[in-house]
């Protein structure tokens, strides 16, 4: 890891806080001073520079990663490519590896396949990169603020409260993306644990045991809460709110807490599921955060804030604008909705005889300046709903399930499923309401120990079994080099 972290790390005060100031839209701060290359001391005696060097980490998801796996601002130009195009390219690379969509011969043909794992792919390297370069700027927050001796104690827990929500949500993706299932083999030793900046000098360390992993994503995320405020300049930012929301998702995988993942859910999508699950994003085109079911997402105004045609799910999954007309819905998922459902926004456009063409979805809108969908009150209900079933508490699973059910389609009735059956539909519910954004379908499969089994429609009708190494990647041949504590060894486990 001395490679990744140390590079990213020289960066960190140049490139990060230039992003910060080349910022000035509503979700970021107004003109922030210039302080592009400032020693740390400088970068953390002040609240304002603190909050901007944030502003510029957030920023970096926009980041367009070179082939070379350094940002676009170096020299030597752009060699990026949309399918390692900031953290929603980690989330489509997910999402076209189910079945409910499908993924033409363009970019991330090859995720679409399960085809990308291999050491020395752009995927993998890209997915270890990236998730590990903001390790490391969580880091850098929580060290710099800690030893600050000019911030007071208030500001100080808010930002330390911050990097561990950074640390932990990064490490739950390297986690996902990197190891088996957590209730697979909890011993299983992928991944290092790092818990300071690197330096010139830095050695990566040695991988830790997945029970490691979770424990201290556990821990950040419950000392974070503690400490976050609700207050936030913008649904870009992490707040109190949407760290509820990571740790939700993290019990859903852990499963061994399903009172603190209601509670999570609860606290982040407010509580009234009724209220929570009202959208105005539907047939709308998916690409407005202001949406009062966003809890997170990525802003762009279509200028100096915005990731062009590197965006995804919009610019593969809209078939009207000028993207790359690349995803398709399948037909069978399709049919799973209903007539009434204002969901089903799949049109017949091409009269192909093809049939994986035969749908597309309508659902997300590409422009410049669409914003992306990282966090939905609408999923936390789900988990509830899920927490609920699991605590053995259907009535109320059918309940919060219905409460969706109904503001989607007013023809909905509520659940008469009981058992699996219901569990099921619960899981069903999350494909239709969260398809393109998340990866959801491969999520489930994954943490339930469930297979993705492909129909005939699909382009590559590839069957993935349950606990299938295909659900996660080799570790990077660049870490393996780099790192005297890991050798090839670790990819034969």
């Amino acid at each position: 890891m001395k490679t990744t972290i140390n590079n990213s790390y020289t960066r960190i005060l140049l490139t990060v806080l230039m992003a910060s100031i080349l910022s000035c839209s509503k979700e970021f701060l107004d003109e922030p001073q210039n302080t592009a290359g400032l020693p740390e001391s400088v970068v953390f005696s002040n609240r304002e520079i603190v909050q901007s060097f944030v502003t510029g980490i957030y920023a970096r998801y926009k980041g367009q990663w070179d082939d070379d796996l350094t940002d676009d601002g170096l020299e030597g130009g752009n060699n990026s490519n949309p399918d390692t195009g900031g953290l929603y390219a980690m989330y489509f690379a997910r999402t076209v590896k189910g079945n409910d969509l499908i993924q033409a011969p363009s970019f991330f043909l090859f995720d679409y396949a399960h085809e990308n794992r291999s050491p020395t792919f752009r995927r993998t390297s890209f997915t270890w990169t990236f998730n590990y370069e903001f390790v490391n700027y969580a880091n850098a927050i929580i060290n710099g603020v800690e030893n600050s001796p000019d911030l007071d104690e208030g500001t100080k827990k808010e930002f330390i409260a911050v990097g561990k929500a950074l640390r932990a949500f990064h490490y739950f993706q390297l986690a996902l993306e990197f190891a088996p299932n957590y209730n697979n083999d909890r011993s299983v030793a992928r991944l290092p644990i790092y818990t300071k900046p690197a330096t010139g000098s830095s050695t990566g360390n040695p991988p830790s045991p997945l029970s490691e992993v979770y424990d201290m994503i556990l821990s950040d995320l419950k000392s974070a809460i503690e400490d976050l405020p609700e207050e936030r300049l913008g649904k870009s930012y992490i707040n109190k709110t949407v760290a509820n929301g990571i740790l939700a998702r993290v019990l859903q995988v852990t499963q061994d807490d399903w009172d603190l993942a209601s509670a999570s859910a609860k606290a982040a999508y407010g509580g009234d599921a009724e209220n929570a699950v009202t959208s105005t994003n539907w047939g709308e085109g998916f690409d407005d955060l202001s949406d009062p079911d966003w809890l997170w997402g990525m802003f762009q105004d279509g200028s100096n804030e915005s990731n062009f045609f590197w965006l995804s799910p919009h610019a593969m999954i809209d078939h009207d604008s000028d993207g790359y007309f690349a995803t398709y819905a399948n037909t069978n998922f399709r049919d799973t909705f209903s007539d009434t459902d204002v969901r089903k926004l799949f049109e017949d456009i091409y009269g192909s005889s093809t049939p994986y063409r035969e749908f597309v979805t309508s659902k997300f809108t590409f422009t410049f300046a669409s914003d992306v969908p990282f966090m939905r009150k609408s999923e936390m209900v789900l988990v509830d709903a899920e927490a609920q079933y699991r605590l053995g508490n259907e009535d109320d699973a059918r309940s919060l399930l219905f409460t969706l059910q109904k503001e989607r389609d007013p023809n909905a009735t509520m659940s008469s499923n009981s058992g699996n059956a219901l569990f099921q539909e619960i899981l069903l519910e999350r494909r239709k309401e969260l398809y393109g954004e998340i990866g959801v379908e491969w999520f489930d499969a994954k943490r339930l120990r469930m297979p993705i089994n492909r129909d005939a429609v699909h382009r590559v009708p590839v069957n993935v079994p349950a606990d299938s190494e295909l659900f996660y990647l080799t570790i990077p041949q660049s870490e393996i080099d780099a790192n005297p504590n890991m050798d090839n060894s670790i990819n034969q486990q």
